[in-house]
């Protein structure tokens, strides 16, 4: 029996809270607390994955959204991974559905890594066969970690060939994290905060490399399987003068790029050279640009794709009631926002932002929101690591049901910053992705709510999704936008690339000195109790100097032919986009 919305959620909430260790670093040796029951402990560091301690090889400590098991080892690719189902079915095409577009084709600059990431490899990537429970090598087939945890080396694939023929080594590695680490000029980095306490890169053979921190971070182990951290050629880089924008780079992927047809499909296909020998198990990908979640859904329901990462709710709903289709609900640390420009007036009085911030019924909000599942939270999602409690936050000002008084505190807020009831405030334009949801529902919700309780006027400008980043180039004033992301359980990542003064993605120019302390003390800091309460005290100081409107974290609910197998969907601790290597079709 298939079960309903509700308590498919609250399955899956209840199976994150028994079932995720979150650890501030990267290894299961003594300096990390016991680990969740029904977790297997993190491999060792060395090649044969049996699971083996040892002194000098320490494997790193688990990442906050998944204890790290041994990765399941086909016969002859050592730490490879391969489907979760027995003799899985080659060949066919897989029809996908999703927004497929994308600014340029460099992801370390912001280019779309859930259509491209497919065509290359990390160093190490979430486990897809156990629903990204564990670490899975993808171009490291093994690693070491200081005892201080203030260095690791990553011994690397040897064999390894690009999609252009050239031979994979530690000379891609290194210009790759150089590049992200410390941009040339030209080259914008959006990673950059998140690898910056990487103080050195070091090759220290063709096939070993090692990074040195500058600065604690425990969680640093962990960003080498973001989506985003895919390794680039070497003589590519330094061909096209480190800026990749203009055209596809090869890659080592599972999967290698044919043609883009702008707006309209995506075609891969398989890499019969792929270092894993099991993989990938279909012949090609087309991967449809479907930017409304709506006919995501009914793309999947009428069998013109296979699968979506995320649909609309009522096709949800539709697809989770047919014996022919199959839906999960998944947490996702992602959220909707809108960044207001902290740079400019009025949003360098806190008192506005912190009107701005209690004068919306974000209980409303999600009423009126329908298209994706939108969560009651604060700053942090109620699936990550230390995120308060939901019967804590409805009793918080702004995250009241009844606000009431929280409207009369804004308006009192404003009337002190010399605005009361508008008076003094220009019209504000806001920039919204021109998909329904946003420009048709949430923008003007957000609008009528600014209007109503604060008297603000607010003009709403709708441009393409792929170009939203763009505006924060501009003299902008304020941007619906869906930025705003985790990709592992701790969210001090996202704290510090988002909010942290001067951070590569803190679009919004907020700078708080109290918040960057509470963020420098969690990259130190191991223990998860101490933990919980800086986050705490992080959420606390959010909420009294906010750097923007937080809507609430969303659940992505992806939708499938029940014919596609291989993805762990129904049972996968998380959403991530974009890598689908494992995936294989029942004849149909």
């Amino acid at each position: 029996m298939k079960k309903s919305l509700p308590m498919l959620f609250m399955t899956l909430i209840m199976a994150f809270s028994i079932s995720l260790v979150a650890v501030g670093c990267s290894s299961d040796d003594e300096v990390v607390v016991e680990p969740t029951p029904n977790i297997k402990p993190a491999t060792s560091g060395t090649s044969n994955y049996q699971g083996k301690r040892d002194t000098e090889k320490e494997a790193p400590k688990p990442a906050p959204e998944a204890s790290k098991a041994a990765p399941t080892a086909a016969d002859d690719c050592i730490g490879c991974i391969k489907s979760p189902d027995a003799n899985p079915i080659r060949g066919g095409t897989i029809k996908t559905a999703w927004g497929a577009t994308t600014k340029h084709f460099d992801i370390h600059q912001g280019g779309a890594a859930h259509i491209m990431t497919s065509f290359y490899n990390k160093l190490i990537g979430l486990n897809l066969a156990d629903g990204l429970r564990t670490i899975s090598p993808e171009l490291a087939v093994g690693w070491e970690v200081a005892p201080d945890q203030m260095s690791f080396s990553f011994k690397l694939r040897e064999g390894v060939t690009f999609h252009d023929g050239s031979d994979f080594n530690a000379d891609d590695v290194t210009a790759t994290f150089n590049r992200i680490i410390f941009p040339p000029e030209g080259v914008t980095s959006t990673a950059q905060t998140l690898f910056s306490a990487i103080g050195g890169i070091e090759k220290v053979d063709d096939y070993t490399v090692k990074f040195t921190l500058s600065e604690p971070r425990v969680w640093q182990f962990d960003l080498f399987t973001n989506t985003a951290a895919v390794v680039y050629p070497d003589t590519v880089l330094t061909a096209n003068n480190n800026d990749l924008r203009t055209s596809v780079s090869a890659g080592t992927g599972p999967f290698k790029f044919v043609e883009n047809k702008p707006g309209e499909v995506w075609e891969f296909d398989a890499n019969t050279s792929y270092w894993n020998p099991e993989l990938p198990y279909v012949d090609k990908v087309m991967m449809q640009h479907v930017p409304a979640w709506t006919d995501r859904g009914t793309a999947v329901l009428t069998g013109q794709a296979d699968f979506s990462w995320n649909v609309s709710r009522d096709t949800w709903d539709e697809g989770n009631s047919r014996d022919d289709i199959s839906a999960a609900l998944l947490a996702n640390f992602g959220a909707l926002e809108v960044k207001w420009n902290n740079g400019k007036d009025p949003w360098t009085d806190n008192r506005v932002r912190r009107a701005m911030h209690l004068a919306v019924n974000r209980h409303d909000a999600i009423e009126v929101y329908r298209e994706e599942t939108n969560n009651l939270s604060r700053w942090m999602s109620p699936g990550g690591e230390g995120a308060t409690a939901d019967d804590v936050v409805r009793t918080i000002p702004g995250y009241k049901q009844d606000n009431a008084a929280d409207v009369a505190e804004a308006q009192k807020l404003m009337a002190d910053a010399g605005f009361a009831d508008g008076e003094g405030l220009r019209t504000f334009k806001l920039v919204s992705a021109s998909v329904p949801g946003h420009a048709e529902v949430l923008a003007p919700f957000y609008a009528d709510q600014m209007k109503r309780n604060l008297g603000m006027e607010i003009e709403i400008s709708a441009v393409e999704r792929s170009l939203v980043p763009e505006e924060f180039k501009k003299d902008y004033d304020m941007v619906l936008s869906t930025s705003y992301h985790s990709p592992i359980k701790n969210h001090t990542p996202l704290w510090t690339i988002m909010w942290t003064t001067g951070a590569s993605q803190n679009f919004g120019k907020y700078s708080n000195p109290d918040f960057d302390a509470v963020v420098k003390k969690l990259n130190a800091e191991g223990d998860p109790a101490k933990r919980k309460g800086l986050f705490s005290e992080g959420e606390d100081i959010l909420d009294a100097s906010p750097p923007q409107f937080h809507f609430g974290f969303t659940s992505h609910m992806p939708m499938w032919r029940n014919y596609v197998k291989g993805l762990v969907l129904e049972t996968r601790v998380q959403a991530e986009w974009g890598r689908f290597e494992t995936v294989w079709m029942e004849p149909h």
